[in-house]
């Protein structure tokens, strides 16, 4: 069974038009009410941890890269033993299968931010050995209207990774539920919703899809010279997540509308944006 979030949990981080922008928002210093927090650990914590260790023992493609610090780790597992209540031993197996969060270590370098570590358990059809070593630049460098990332990337990481914890969105389209999508061990391809789509009762292809977001934080560590990447996967019945409210088949309409041809490609949906602008109106 699919590890799902329930759909009134999963952000709703949809604009219009679409725009590939940084979308950062600022972290507090410490933890206060009605402020999102660094790391979550909900109910689903007990499938997350099986899930990532399935990943973990696999013979598959590798979720943990590089050399990780013995004090990077014990302020991460500070940092979250402090927000959570959940204390895990700080070492690296430990941390990458106990948090619900994937993360990565970067390198405050003569060079810039580099990324030495990573224990990526569940990539959105990225490889995370090919992260490794890699700058902010080069890391985003794949990505589709990548013009503003870049034009900010000197920014972005000044404050995001030596200054202050920050929090960003990325969502999704994917047809399917799996928290992980490495691109060499993915199950479920476009194509395969499109077949179930076609043998289904509704013969929607909505109806076999999912919505996904990457909930990703910040932890600056400048006494060390490093910072910490959070990544927390969500997933969703894209249905379920649109039922939530109203208004949410016609905003993401607009998005996929305002998406251009390079986003598409490098997001697969070529072939299916069409189908789902047809059935996201008849939703709306």
């Amino acid at each position: 069974m699919p590890t799902l979030t329930p759909a009134p949990q999963m952000p709703w981080p949809v604009t219009r038009p679409f725009r590939m922008h940084p979308g950062l928002k600022r972290l507090p210093a410490a933890p206060a009410v009605d402020v999102p927090p660094l790391f979550m650990r909900d109910a689903l914590a007990g499938a997350y941890a099986d899930e990532k260790a399935a990943v973990l023992q696999a013979p598959g493609p590798n979720a943990l890269h590089g050399e990780p610090d013995a004090e990077v780790l014990q302020a991460i597992a500070q940092a979250y033993a402090a927000q959570t209540g959940v204390h895990l031993h700080a070492t690296a197996d430990a941390l990458a299968g106990g948090m619900q969060e994937d993360f990565v270590v970067l390198h405050d370098e003569p060079a810039g931010m580099r990324a030495r570590f990573l224990a990526v358990c569940f990539p959105s059809n990225w490889s995370p050995a090919e992260k490794l070593g890699l700058d902010f630049t080069a890391i985003h460098a794949p990505v589709a209207d990548n013009a503003l990332l870049q034009a900010g990337a000197a920014g972005i990481v000044d404050m995001a990774f030596r200054k202050a914890s920050m929090l960003r969105h990325v969502w999704l389209i994917t047809p399917g539920a799996d928290l992980s999508q490495h691109p060499e061990s993915r199950r479920s391809r476009w194509e395969d919703a499109l077949l179930q789509a076609e043998i289904s009762l509704s013969g929607r292809l909505i109806d076999q899809v999912f919505f996904r977001v990457e909930r990703q934080t910040t932890l600056p560590l400048p006494a060390l010279q490093r910072a910490v990447f959070f990544i927390r996967v969500m997933v969703g019945g894209l249905v379920d997540v649109l039922s939530v409210e109203p208004s949410r088949a016609a905003e993401l309409r607009e998005a996929l509308l305002s998406m251009s041809d390079a986003v598409v490609h490098y997001r697969g949906m070529q072939a299916v944006r069409e189908r789902l602008l047809q059935e996201l109106q008849a939703l709306g």
